[in-house]
């Protein structure tokens, strides 16, 4: 009986769901996701004068998961029932774009649902003593338990996304730290156009062919109960699918953690918070009063997340430096010799044939010689000390690897916060020198 409802369910929805790569605006975040990437591919090659990702792979990537995650994230809305009408989508969108003028990376559903969430919370029992006006009833009106369930469904389908994906096409930097030392890390930076298929709630006439033709939902449907609907005499209501599109996006930066474990921990940690927030979404169902803590917790437990996450990461042994003898890899550049022959980052060279290496100079001068076939002894992570061949037949005097920076660095990433008032008037001083 169950397998036959979401058998049926899932049919329903995919017809809906085709309709969303009709819609101009998945297009239009597919654009957006792939300038992302152009601006990406543009800093490596500033760096390291050749970029080691390609913008279409990078697009397509994103394409293929944001599809997965949008199925994933539409069975989940149509399951827990959240009905999109009620949830104040007219005042996220404002509020995180103006959240985003403090810093950008408060653009997100968190920090504006979980301000939205409070303010709705309070005024609903203040409601007596408040102005009747459009603005004040729209939000007091607001289901709150939807809209934490919105943004814990979101979330937990980016927290996949990112075990899945997060690690893939990773961009190689050179970063400066607090106190001035440079270091290797990695740049973990994804996008993805979401097409999801949302619920909004009509009340119609229990006559009319809509509602004779349409799925009957199961009596324990809608799973978190968090849909707000009133009775009215001979009308029914009518839950209809309708296309939508979303992005989401994911941006850390990897120093003293492997990129893919860093996204893994990430992914971890957020999958987390999503199922620790839609639990108090279950329990306000209980107790009303759990709402306004749901709400407190969205935006504090995302920065937590956040500031936690970056604290763990800067305060750890770098990964990516000088070691003591060889020279260490940070990155390979695909479809080179060095890749060909099975080089990896965090390998160290110790040796190019009889020359030892102690520095990049060293191994410039040992591949600029007329040979084209080189044996290299690699000390792995493991402590294992590997010999490769290497055939530079079709890249002479390139190896395609990527250093660990020197002390001297001219070129590197230094992380500052800034809002984005702030990078408008960087780009005008620019424009106008």
């Amino acid at each position: 009986m169950l397998m036959e409802f979401i058998i049926n369910l899932l049919e329903l929805m995919s017809k809906t769901f085709l309709l969303t790569f009709a819609n101009i605006f998945f297009w239009l975040v597919v654009i957006l996701v792939s300038f992302q990437y152009r601006r990406m591919v543009n800093l490596e090659e500033k760096m390291f004068g050749v970029p080691k990702n390609n913008v279409l792979r990078q697009t397509l990537i994103s394409i293929g998961f944001g599809i997965l995650g949008g199925v994933l994230a539409s069975f989940l809305l149509i399951m827990v029932g959240i009905s999109l009408e009620q949830v104040g989508i007219i005042y996220l969108w404002p509020l995180a774009i103006l959240l985003m003028l403090v810093n950008p990376r408060y653009m997100c559903f968190a920090y504006a649902g979980g301000i939205i969430g409070m303010v709705s919370t309070v005024m609903k029992v203040y409601s007596p003593y408040l102005p009747q006006t459009g603005l004040i009833e729209g939000l007091i009106n607001i289901n709150v338990p939807g809209l934490m369930a919105l943004i814990g469904i979101l979330h937990l389908t980016e927290s996949m996304l990112i075990a899945l994906s997060g690690h893939i096409g990773v961009s190689p930097m050179f970063i400066k730290k607090d106190k001035g030392e440079i270091v290797g890390g990695f740049s973990l930076q994804k996008f993805w156009p979401l097409p999801i298929v949302g619920l909004i709630t009509l009340m119609v006439p229990e006559a009319m062919e809509l509602v004779q033709h349409g799925m009957e939902m199961p009596g324990w449907w809608p799973l978190l109960g968090v849909s707000q609907l009133t009775a009215v005499e001979g009308q029914k209501a009518v839950f209809m699918m309708l296309p939508i599109v979303a992005g989401l996006g994911y941006g850390d930066f990897s120093i003293a953690t492997p990129p893919r474990k860093k996204s893994l921990r990430s992914a971890r940690n957020l999958g987390w918070y999503s199922i620790m927030l839609l639990i108090l979404v279950i329990l306000s169902n209980y107790k009303s009063e759990l709402v306004l803590l749901a709400a407190l917790f969205a935006p504090l437990g995302h920065e937590y997340l956040i500031i936690k996450g970056n604290k763990d990461e800067f305060s750890r042994k770098p990964l990516y430096v000088s070691p003591a003898e060889g020279i260490k890899i940070l990155d390979v550049l695909p479809g080179c010799p060095g890749s060909k022959a099975g080089l990896s980052s965090g390998d160290v060279i110790l040796k190019i044939n009889d020359c030892v290496l102690s520095s990049r100079s060293d191994l410039h001068q040992c591949i600029q010689s007329e040979e084209r076939y080189f044996k290299l002894y690699v000390k792995k992570s493991s402590g294992a000390v590997v010999k490769y061949e290497v055939n530079m037949n079709s890249f002479p005097k390139k190896l395609g690897i990527i250093l660990v920076p020197d002390p001297d660095t001219p070129s590197y990433v230094e992380l500052k916060r800034a809002n984005f008032i702030q990078m408008l008037k960087k780009k005008m001083n620019r424009r106008k020198d």
